[in-house]
């Protein structure tokens, strides 16, 4: 309220701000629009608003479980909340008729496999298998003389040409060039790992040695002067030795032994192969060097007679004439 003072009295008047300003001398004022930056800036509010929402549900919303045990998540205040049990609609009974129960076939027992025949092995080792050939092989031999000390360098001269001759067919069949040496048995006895052998004894080879008996060729099997005969002979045994070394014996041992071998027709073959093999050696010598058509009869008059097995003659020749190492396979067929 306020106090006007006229001619000196003192008027009270309404307070004028509480009526309406109903002047017509001033026109009234409009309320101005907002300004566009105030609306962008309103705008930017809302806008953050709503993300800062969907962030919060983003991080606290609910979890979905799938079929399994509640997981626990931590509250807003730390808390642990471990969600209650999953609730699942209950199991609607299924409408599809569950297919035929079949019975599977009954396994029948497998066919076991035939028997291999073992011989078949022995077919098939490189000694009897290969194409190898002997190359000619030229033999020095000096004049013989069947006392011991002669006959000790003869065998040791038939060595020479032996190796020279074996180690380039095995090698070419793909098989290890052995050692094989040569023993004179004279005078006394000797130790072997198959036995003793004395000088009356045939000769024989064991453990990649061949053991000559000079006394018995000489005196006991009668051969003279005929240098073939003993020559033939020493051809046979380190035959033996080549069988032995090329692991054909000891495969030969192991099919011996299976139950239902027929163990002399087996032995027969093996002697049968000895034989075929010093065929080879032969045939690759003869005419060569030292080894006249003389030598060469006596070779094969010697190892197709005398302690010779079944069909000697046939397997001598079929190793002189080819030199094939395939040629001597006594396990085929």
């Amino acid at each position: 309220m306020t106090t006007h003072a006229e001619g000196g009295s003192t008027t009270t008047a309404i307070d004028s701000w509480l009526q309406p300003d109903t002047s017509p001398d001033e026109p009234v004022q409009e309320a101005p629009y907002p300004s566009f930056s105030v609306m962008l800036s309103a705008a930017a509010l809302i806008i953050a608003t709503v993300v800062v929402v969907i962030a919060y549900f983003a991080i606290n919303g609910p979890v979905q479980l799938i079929a399994g045990h509640g997981t626990a998540r931590a509250s807003g205040d730390g808390q642990v909340v471990r969600p209650g049990p999953v609730t699942t609609s209950p199991p609607q009974a299924s409408t599809t008729t569950p297919p035929a129960t079949t019975t599977a076939p009954a396994q029948t027992a497998a066919t076991p496999p035939l028997p291999v025949n073992p011989i078949a092995a022995l077919a098939r080792h490189p000694l009897s298998a290969s194409t190898a050939t002997m190359d000619p092989s030229v033999c020095t031999l000096n004049r013989f003389d069947p006392a011991d000390d002669r006959q000790a360098i003869f065998f040791q001269e038939a060595k020479i040409c032996a190796d020279a001759a074996w180690s380039t067919l095995l090698a070419s069949a793909g098989l290890p060039t052995p050692r094989i040496d040569v023993v004179i048995v004279k005078g006394d006895p000797v130790s072997t790992p198959c036995g003793q052998v004395a000088p009356t004894d045939k000769p024989i080879q064991c453990q990649l040695s061949v053991y000559m008996t000079p006394a018995y060729l000489r005196d006991v099997e009668k051969d003279g002067r005929f240098p073939g005969r003993y020559f033939g002979v020493f051809l046979r045994e380190y035959a033996k030795a080549v069988q032995e070394a090329t692991g054909l014996t000891t495969l030969f041992s192991t099919v011996r032994s299976q139950p239902g071998q027929k163990t002399d027709d087996l032995d027969v073959r093996l002697a049968q192969q000895a034989t075929c093999l010093a065929g080879i050696a032969s045939g690759a010598m003869a005419g060569q060097g030292a080894v006249d058509t003389n030598i060469t009869n006596e070779i094969r008059d010697r190892l197709s007679t005398i302690d010779a097995p079944p069909d000697a003659k046939t397997w001598l020749a079929k190793g002189f004439q080819t030199r094939q190492l395939a040629a001597c396979n006594s396990w085929a067929g």
